[in-house]
């Protein structure tokens, strides 16, 4: 198998060509600096730095794995958009790499075996070609079947007790890196149904890893296009999760989302943090994710929600100075599980566990160290889209009388504590014109301000304009 290195640092360019070749007889692995659809590359390991600029192109269908050290969202929307294999993140342990490319590997050994000498089950119905080139119409009524393991490295296992069942009617099976796809000849959909329920429960007795199994029995499509029909039942797993088996018969569809999160989210999310309110960020989280009803949303769409919630987590992170070694490795381990789990489940379940542990060190940090004036910036930045907080609901939970917080806190921060709130709310306020197009009275309420006609006088004061005036300059 042929790879091309598409690397800047030429130093790691030939540290991950010693490592390919040190591993496998049959890898020749090559330096290049375009991707050139020209050559018989089979994989191509790019530096997202090239993929992330307008005029690099990837020829048609090209194998590729993504290697960056910007853990950003954007990224990952850029390469999934571009059917990237995987994306890894630097710093990562050489054996993820290997495992990866042992994974497109066994499916090009498949491959080439598929189109030298077909694997028959009783006799071949179709090929490798069919699936990927071409419009071949099935001669006669077939079902496809998709069976995908929890676990990736039951793969080789899955293919052979695939290649053993006693099935009912001729069948060809074709090992991919994520699943195993099955096409037989088509007399009752029910006796193979029982077949596929018999070597399902079978499964189970001897395995750990627990199946999804959909079936699709079609006569009217090619074989690419039912190919393509079975790759995006796969994606529904993510909604699915595992231990299933299910005919399904109607297309899939994805509904449009906005993945990014509103201004008016992105700050109930920094008031969650803030005041610390798990059992609120678990609600919210398992109502925005785990109450989603078909048509579902395209699961890509939704892991870059995540990420978006990612980054009000990281701007907490920042303000309470979260940055220990662990709670970083905390932090990447949950960006890693957001573009790679294929359960969205397992997700959201990783990103409570997050919190509550994330809360918790913020909890024991602020025991240790916070200045009157770092506890009231704090109850502010958590509270000044209230309108009816002030200085008395601040002292209470300060459990401080509210006089000498207003010394205390004049005398060490240099202002006055409704300056300080006044501030907070004018530059939210601020933010809210800039980034949206709210109306001004729903900026005034979001801002914290009773009423618009005081905010507007208010935002001129400070600022020298109206807030019209501003939005527009």
């Amino acid at each position: 198998m042929k790879i091309r290195l598409l690397i800047k640092d030429p130093l790691e360019a030939h540290g991950l060509k010693w490592l390919l070749t040190s591993q496998w007889n049959d890898v020749e692995v090559e330096f290049a600096e375009c991707a050139d659809a020209s050559t018989d590359a089979y994989l191509y390991i790019i530096d997202m730095t090239y993929i992330m600029t307008a005029e690099f192109e990837l020829p048609p269908h090209a194998n590729w794995l993504g290697i960056s050290s910007e853990r950003t969202f954007q990224t990952v929307y850029k390469a999934l958009s571009l059917k990237a294999e995987d994306i890894l993140f630097r710093p990562f342990q050489p054996e993820r790499l290997v495992k990866q490319v042992q994974q497109i590997r066994f499916r090009w050994r498949n491959e080439r075996t598929q189109l030298k000498n077909p694997v028959q089950q009783r006799e071949a119905i179709v090929t490798y070609e069919d699936f990927l080139i071409g419009e071949t119409k099935a001669e006669h009524p077939v079902l496809f079947s998709l069976i995908a393991p929890s676990q990736l490295d039951e793969l080789d296992h899955l293919v052979r007790e695939l290649e053993l069942h006693r099935f009912p009617t001729a069948y060809t099976i074709f090992p991919f890196s994520n699943f195993v796809l099955a096409v037989h000849e088509l007399k009752d959909v029910h006796v193979l149904q029982e077949a596929y329920a018999i070597f399902f429960a079978q499964w189970k007795r001897q395995s750990d890893a627990l199946l999804t199994i959909y079936l699709h029995t079609d006569e009217n499509r090619s074989y690419r296009e039912l190919y393509k029909k079975m790759r995006k039942l796969h994606e529904r797993i993510f909604y699915d999760g595992y231990d299933i088996l299910t005919i399904e018969q109607e297309d899939l569809q994805w509904r449009d989302m906005d993945p990014f999160l509103t201004p008016l989210e992105q700050r109930q999310w920094v008031e969650m943090l803030e005041k610390r309110q798990v059992t609120a960020i678990r609600e919210w989280m398992e109502q925005d994710f785990l109450t989603l009803e078909a048509p579902f949303p395209d699961p890509e769409m939704v892991r870059v929600r995540l990420t978006s919630i990612l980054a009000q987590i990281r701007r907490y992170m920042t303000a309470k100075s979260l940055k220990s070694q662990a709670v970083e490795h905390a932090y990447h381990a949950l960006f890693e599980t957001i573009i790679r789990e294929p359960v969205m489940y397992h997700i959201v379940q990783s990103f409570i566990v997050f919190i509550a542990e994330l809360v918790q060190s913020s909890v024991i940090q602020s025991h240790r160290e916070g200045s009157l004036v770092e506890k009231v910036q704090e109850r502010i930045a958590a509270n000044y889209w209230d309108a009816s907080w002030s200085l008395t609901a601040c002292a209470e939970e300060l459990r401080i009388h509210k006089s000498t917080l207003s010394r205390r806190y004049a005398a060490e921060a240099g202002e006055s504590f409704s300056v300080a709130l006044l501030n907070m709310r004018i530059g939210e306020a601020k933010r809210l014109l800039t980034e949206t197009d709210m109306p001004v009275a729903e900026v005034s309420k979001s801002a914290g301000f009773t009423h618009s006609t005081y905010f507007s006088r208010r935002f001129k004061e400070e600022t020298g304009m109206t807030p019209y005036q501003y939005r527009m300059g």
